[in-house]
């Protein structure tokens, strides 16, 4: 075990980010790494502590307000989180965790350390009687950690398999990263993958997903030559299939990893990628800067009013905002944040950035509409209903390689199935205007 009460501290403080100002898990430990000095044993162990908390979150506070009296301090109560999640979701000695946990408590408020070590006993001992306390119609949510509006959404969604998707969005997540093939071979990415001790687990074409973080060392990395991508975000802009000579839009475009995956697979006369927020723009700008493509366009503008670019395209890439459901294993925050009605309003969002897309397509032009979620609501539904009001639109068979899990709808679009390891689930359909 890791014993330091600075790495603890520095742990309490990610968290109380994460949940308290509501920022993204993934984007904190990027901030911390950066300026602090861990080894990676460190890292590691941050990483799964923090991650196997915010996982089991809702089932942790119900064993601590099980287990103590109101816990006033939040630095205190992220304290316990952390500590009952190492007892009972990670390979600890428990003695240890609750010492540690005194230790850590001491230098928060040293009045509480005798409220931190008498909790976790209480919790350590009553476990199973806490377990068994649980009422039968919240045990899936409580149990699982998952909002109870989810849980009965998903009953409905997917009742055959509601069980499985929840405990695979728990489990661990994986560094991905696409290799430009103008800049490196497939050759020469292994190659390099055995120079830096880094074992590939999966791969899809260019995209691999690597056994740990050692790739950032690298120069061609630091240069752009790779960049961080999941598979299904790849898939989804693959099967944009762009000619030479296309005007491309990319319409809800930042940070750019997908504008960036548009220009390195094709050859488009123009990409125009746009999105609403300024500091968002400006993130688009710093990638062209950076990459230097000279048939690169940012353009501020909200996507739902696509037609004020001025712009007919041949191909438009909608990767929409959604409820993030599909990255829950890289963001296991997003969950807690949502509600039904926030799934409803982004419903409504999407139908008018596709409806300003359709407007703004020409004839025999192709969109690819894709989200990050497995909602039907903010997929299969959507896409009905589009086919319904465009009787011009026909759905096109994509290409998914035969490595990758999917389920297709009744219309033709493909989830990126929670069966994969190590992708992120995904909804793709690809839509033609005839």
């Amino acid at each position: 075990m890791i014993r330091s009460n600075n790495i603890k501290l520095d742990i309490i403080n990610i968290i109380d980010d994460i949940l308290h100002e509501k920022k993204y898990s993934n984007i904190q430990l990027n901030y911390y790494f950066s300026k602090k000095n861990y080894a990676q044993k460190e890292k590691t162990f941050i990483t799964n502590v923090i991650n196997t908390t915010i996982k089991n979150l809702i089932y942790i506070d119900y064993l601590i307000e099980k287990g103590t009296r109101s816990v006033k301090k939040r630095k205190i109560k992220q304290l316990l989180r952390i500590s009952v999640a190492q007892l009972f979701f990670m390979d600890s000695d428990n003695a240890g965790v609750i010492f540690e946990a005194g230790e850590v408590a001491k230098i928060i408020n040293e009045h509480q350390v005798g409220f931190v070590n008498a909790s976790l006993q209480a919790i350590l001992k009553n476990k199973k009687k806490f377990d068994s306390e649980i009422p039968i119609d919240k045990r899936e949510s409580i149990a699982l950690s998952y909002p109870q509006w989810f849980v009965n959404k998903l009953k409905i969604d997917f009742p055959d398999n509601y069980l499985e998707i929840m405990e695979s969005y728990k489990k661990r997540s994986y560094l991905s990263v696409r290799f430009d093939k103008s800049k490196i071979t497939k050759e020469k990415f292994e190659k390099l993958l055995k120079e830096i001790n880094t074992k590939f687990l999966f791969s899809i074409d260019e995209v691999y997903y690597l056994s740990n973080a050692n790739i950032f060392d690298t120069e061609i990395y630091k240069n752009g030559g790779i960049v961080i991508q999941d598979a299904s975000s790849y898939l989804a802009v693959k099967n944009l299939d762009v000619k030479d000579g296309d005007i491309v839009l990319d319409a809800c475009a930042a940070p750019g990893g997908k504008s960036l995956a548009i220009l390195q697979l094709f050859n488009p006369e123009k990409l125009i990628s746009t999105d609403i927020h300024e500091h968002k723009v400006k993130l688009l700008n710093e990638l062209k800067d950076k990459y230097g493509y000279n048939n690169f366009q940012i353009k501020l503008n909200n996507a739902t009013q696509i037609e004020n670019l001025g712009v007919k395209f041949d191909k438009i890439f909608l990767d929409m905002p959604c409820s993030g459901l599909g990255v829950l294993r890289k963001k296991p925050e997003k969950i807690y944040e949502l509600t039904s009605n926030d799934i409803k309003t982004l419903k409504k969002l999407q139908k008018k950035i596709f409806e300003s897309a359709y407007k703004c397509l020409k004839n025999g032009g192709e969109i690819v509409y894709s989200t990050c979620t497995f909602s039907k609501n903010e997929n299969t539904n959507n896409i009905q209903y589009f086919l319904e009001k465009y009787e011009d639109l026909e759905i096109l068979d994509l290409e998914i390689p035969e490595n990758v899990e999917i389920e297709k709808d009744e219309l033709g679009g493909v989830y990126i199935s929670y069966k994969n390891k190590y992708m992120d689930g995904f909804y793709i359909a690809k839509l033609r205007k005839n």
